[in-house]
């Protein structure tokens, strides 16, 4: 038992540089898990892996613990993600990097025999990994796109506008919480776990997390679908209000026990047997000791430190008094006051500049800039909204080509349940670089930062309110910034300009 506790210490060591190392990304993901209700499952993930583990304790002591060298290249590789991650802020980066190496630092330290023994549990950690919530949008859009065809075919008077949905009796939002993500990935973990448990053959293995992918998708239509159709036959007495998220939750569980039972009619019959306890020994290879493994690991933790320490020295200046840009210079007239009805939401950026401009023929057009020069905001961020949720829903969004101009922007078009509709036209701006996309944008600004420069950059961002099919609208808002692009573009000056 000594021995064991000898042998084993290394591996504690490691666990606990892990942890140091990778701090910001465990408790950044501790945050997420916390705060939203799709991936509160994720605090079970890490100790079932580590369960699963401990129920192979007697075949994976039972294996010489040879290190697998090779596997420092993709550990250093999560290092370099996460350093990426850490200094631009990206925490989808950080939390990658996170939770791929922990099961790497595992494999590399016991080697490949031992690893092929928990090659699940190893795999299993990565669901502790927050994504999915990119999915949303889409999901809403699925989930639409599934449900109308069905209340059409019912005979159910149905107009489509966006994500709303609207029948003689009412409205309905195919909301963030009607897009299923929270049924979908909660499925996805308790299919890849239940095949692990009841199948021996990777091909039902896999053909039952299929099932646990398509399923729920499937499921939140009929679900949306049944919710409406309630609502038109008994004229809005039922599945109204907070009615539709209980007949939600009894669906669920409905649809989950048809899961189970899917797989119980088909499930393997597994041996349970195991080796006595007596037989426990850990045999460490002649070859290596866990401690040349432990102390090449321990090298890299402090080389990754020290490379996150000299980046954020040049980059700890903070501008005190960031200036308003100047808009008058504008060739158009331009009125600052803040938007009533459009409401853009950037909390940490260093100015904001908000108001009306007159287009061509005398169109009302709002404007929104958003700068960051220096201070602790972040233009890419969770935080930031390009228009307020509650208000407006988004029907849809595309990259479009100024005309007379090489550069692309963001068109957008929202729909309110007032009946009214709006256009924006946005994109960001770093240095004398201009993007649409905020993963490309993220990209270069951390770049940038890895490089010890800092860039002025921003979002630009105008819009117009409208009624109808807003055809003229989106092209007098298009026609109206690129008459005036080249004036727009020396809004936000780049250092370079300095």
């Amino acid at each position: 038992m000594i021995n064991l506790i000898v042998k084993g210490f290394p591996i504690v060591v490691i666990f606990i540089a892990w942890f140091y190392t990778y701090y910001q990304g465990v408790t950044t993901a501790i945050s997420v898990w916390t705060a939203s209700e799709i991936f509160n499952h994720c605090f079970l993930v890490i100790p079932g892996a580590f369960f699963l583990i401990y129920q192979k304790r007697r075949l994976l002591f039972q294996q010489s613990f040879v290190a697998n060298y090779w596997l420092l290249v993709p550990l250093m590789g999560t290092l370099v993600l996460y350093t990426f991650g850490y200094v631009g802020d990206i925490r989808l980066f950080m939390h990658i990097a996170t939770f791929v190496s922990l099961p790497l630092l595992i494999w590399l330290v016991i080697g490949n025999q031992a690893a092929k023994i928990i090659k699940f549990p190893l795999y299993f950690m990565l669901f502790a990994i927050p994504v999915g919530e990119q999915l949303i949008p889409y999901l809403q859009e699925l989930t639409t796109d599934l449900a109308v065809p069905l209340l059409e075919m019912t005979g159910v008077p149905i107009y489509r506008n966006g994500l709303y949905l609207d029948i003689p009796e009412g409205r309905f939002l195919v909301a963030e919480a009607c897009s299923g993500i929270s049924f979908l990935v909660a499925s996805i973990v308790f299919g890849n776990l239940y095949a692990y448990l009841s199948f021996k053959t990777l091909t039902k293995q896999l053909s039952f997390v299929l099932i646990s992918l398509v399923v729920p998708i499937i499921a939140n239509a009929l679900r949306v679908y049944g919710i409406v159709l309630t609502a038109h036959l008994t004229d809005m007495e039922y599945a109204a209000g907070a009615d539709h998220l209980i007949y939600g939750g009894v669906f669920y569980a409905i649809i989950l026990f048809l899961l189970i039972m899917i797989g119980e009619k088909f499930r393997d019959k597994t041996d349970t047997t195991e080796p006595a306890v007596s037989e426990i020994s850990l045999r460490v290879s002649t070859k290596t000791q866990l401690w040349f493994p432990s102390l090449f690991i321990a090298a890299l933790f402090l080389l990754q430190y020290a490379w996150i320490s000299n980046i954020e020295k040049p980059n700890t200046s903070v501008v005190a008094h960031p200036q308003s840009l100047n808009l008058q210079q504008l060739p158009f007239v331009v009125i600052q006051e803040k938007l009533r009805q459009w409401q853009p939401h950037f909390p940490d950026a260093d100015v904001i500049q908000q108001g009306h401009v007159q287009g061509a023929n005398g169109q009302n057009i709002d404007f929104f800039i958003a700068s960051y020069n220096g201070g602790k905001g972040e233009l890419i961020s969770s935080q930031n909204k390009l228009y307020n949720a509650d208000r407006w829903t988004l029907v849809n969004r595309k990259v479009i080509a100024l005309t007379g101009s090489n550069t692309d922007v963001y068109l957008t078009k929202l729909a309110a349940p007032a009946g009214d509709n709006r256009y924006i036209i946005h994109w960001y701006q770093l240095g004398k670089e201009k993007f649409t996309s905020d993963i490309k944008a993220k990209l270069y600004r951390t770049t940038h930062l890895l490089l010890g420069r800092a860039d002025n950059n921003g979002l630009i961002a105008f819009s117009m309110q409208f009624v109808g099919d807003g055809a003229n609208a989106a092209h007098g808002l298009q026609r109206f910034i690129a008459t005036n692009f080249e004036a727009i573009d020396k809004i936000l000056p780049s250092n370079d300009d300095a």
